[in-house]
């Protein structure tokens, strides 16, 4: 992958959602909603520092970048093994969530979570190599065709409700990812 290329390559965030369908196009997010979910992320983020604090792990650093994504958290376990931890605002623990934490993988990490106000689901390394798989072939679709990547609609309760691809025949069936 040359330079331009590498360029083009989505953020986690986005490339989770596009691992599940290439043609997602993120909604434009109101400051209001912005704001509000910018609050929801910091309250859960204090629970899920506090509940691993309980459970014997050192907090080494809050929102710091790894690579040029950002990351939630990093602890580090009684035995010196490093864990990241996805937080999400969010009632439960969504594929594309899991996706999304996967893409974080380093040699440096021992250990993905992705957590919530309420649970903590540890990602298996058959997992996080699976994402790694399906992340370079979808990063070498999207750079090799994109015109048939942003064609290529794959409905998915996970994306469909915050996508703006007018163009998506599917996304007038649904309403936030459930057929209407």
């Amino acid at each position: 992958m040359n330079i331009e290329q590498r360029a083009r390559v989505p953020g986690p965030a986005v490339l989770a959602r596009k691992i599940l369908c290439t043609a997602y196009i993120p909604a434009p997010l109101l400051e209001s909603d912005r704001l509000r979910l910018q609050g929801m992320h910091a309250m859960t983020l204090l629970k899920v520092v506090g509940r691993h604090l309980k459970a014997g792990y050192i907090l080494k650093q809050v929102e710091c970048f790894l690579g040029k994504a950002r990351i939630d958290l990093l602890f580090q376990d009684p035995m010196g093994k490093v864990r990241l931890a996805e937080v999400k605002a969010s009632n439960k623990i969504r594929e594309v969530h899991k996706i999304q934490a996967a893409l974080y993988a380093a040699p440096n990490i021992d250990q993905i979570v992705v957590s919530t106000n309420n649970e903590d689901q540890v990602l298996t390394p058959q997992f996080i190599e699976e994402i790694r798989k399906r992340s370079e072939d979808t990063i070498q679709f999207l750079s090799s065709d994109p015109a048939e990547a942003a064609r290529t609609y794959t409905p998915h309760e996970d994306s469909c409700y915050i996508c703006a691809n007018s163009s998506c025949p599917f996304l007038s069936k649904t309403i936030y990812g459930k057929a209407a």
